[in-house]
């Protein structure tokens, strides 16, 4: 095992009943569990080590879906695995750069394709790994390859649809920020000036809001530093597998956004699933990799122990229902599949529905959002002028 595959820490049981801890080296935490089993060992829990995870640069999905496509295409023009990695270097985007040499490498020592990249100096998704060895158990390279790059390809087209929808609120938020700024901050001020120096009082409204910028004024520093620390906290705890569960768990509970955050990560959890079904992968291993799939790792911690119950005999469905682990959509889809024996065409229908649902609900609150926000920023820009316009009215002649 090569010293950049990915390492398990693991607590397991003896037969006599004894307990052990240490680590081990697979290209999977399925591969770690065998791994233990063939010693003679029971693993109670194999978890994989983050620190080596943490350590290595991550591509964006844009680009991990672009090299892919290439990686696949090269693929099905019929080149060896060696072959085409030699011939991305001029056709793949600058991320994979650091990646290439050390994935031919690996390969040219009689590796697989899928070891090469789980140890791979830049982070590949646990998801495209799996797809990628199970199409070289047999389900074909080729075509795993480019159905890891039709999974990336959909998520990175989900994410720059929701980043096109906020574009427009965020840009008048701005806008409307900058024009409060500009006339509490620095108009208003100077009028009340010009008034004081004239020797009249400001009418109460122009009072209220210039007592109102000064006490945002005052409060800005503070509130800067009290914000810093807490997001400085907030990450320090979201970085323990712990924290991070809690805070997924209470974003699921939030209304709307739990809604979203739930159908967007059971679609990429379907989306995933049925891809590594379709590509030949077991299920219980299938289930392990999906999870990665879902950015939710309150969701994960559900689908794993569905998983447990999976394993020990139970239908899949009734296990992800059982532990709250899929919206109802696709309980119903995945049990049909089930009775049917088409489990995987009824995973990627899940995946489009939720999927299709998450984005359309985003889209919702995104138009809601923007008539929300022209009135909230109208509002208090009207105030402003009003202030305004009382303090100009109120001049009275020399």
């Amino acid at each position: 095992m090569s010293a950049g595959t990915p390492q398990f820490s693991y607590r397991a049981a003896h037969q006599s009943g004894l307990l052990e801890t240490g680590t081990v080296r697979a290209e999977s935490a399925e591969a770690a569990r065998e791994l233990l089993f063939s010693r003679g060992l029971f693993p109670l829990e194999v978890r994989l080590e983050r620190g080596r995870e943490a350590g290595r640069p991550r591509m964006s999905t844009p680009d991990m879906a672009l090299g892919l496509r290439v990686m696949s295409t090269l693929l099905e023009s019929g080149l060896p695995v060696a072959r085409a990695l030699a011939a991305m270097d001029d056709l793949v985007p600058p991320a994979w750069k650091p990646a290439l040499p050390a994935l031919r490498e690996s390969v040219r020592q009689g590796n697989s394709l899928g070891a090469a990249l789980a140890a791979a100096p830049v982070g590949f998704p646990p998801l495209v790994v799996g797809l990628v060895q199970a199409g070289e158990a047999g389900s074909g390279l080729a075509a795993a390859v480019a159905r890891a790059a039709e999974l990336m390809e959909s998520a990175a087209e989900t994410r720059r649809a929701v980043r096109a929808a906020l574009a427009y609120p965020l840009i008048l938020a701005v806008a409307g920020t900058g024009s409060l700024v500009l006339l509490v901050g620095f108009v208003l001020p100077r009028f009340a000036t010009v008034l004081e120096g004239l020797g009249q009082a400001l009418p109460p409204t122009a009072r209220m809001v210039l007592g109102a910028a000064e006490l945002a004024r005052a409060a800005f520093l503070p509130g800067l530093f009290t914000l810093l620390v807490a997001v400085a906290l907030w990450k320090v705890w979201t970085g323990t597998e712990e924290g991070r569960a809690r805070w997924h768990a209470f974003l699921l509970g939030v209304p709307l956004v739990g809604s979203i955050r739930r159908a967007g990560a059971v679609g990429r959890f379907c989306a995933a699933l049925g891809a590594l079904l379709e590509s030949g992968v077991p299920i219980a291993p299938a289930l392990s990799h999906a999870t990665r799939a879902t950015g939710d790792a309150a969701l994960t911690g559900r689908i794993l122990a569905a998983r447990e119950q999976v394993v020990a005999g139970h239908a899949i469905a009734t296990s992800l229902e059982a532990q709250d682990a899929a919206t109802p959509t696709a309980v119903r889809l995945i049990r049909t599949g089930e009775e049917t024996g088409r489990l995987a065409p009824m995973l990627s229908h899940a995946s489009r529905i939720e999927s299709a649902r998450a984005e359309q609900t985003v889209r919702s609150l995104v138009r809601i959002m923007e008539p929300a926000m022209i009135l909230l920023f109208g509002g208090v820009v009207a105030l402003v002028a009003a202030a305004l316009l009382q303090a100009v009215y109120s001049v009275r002649p020399m």
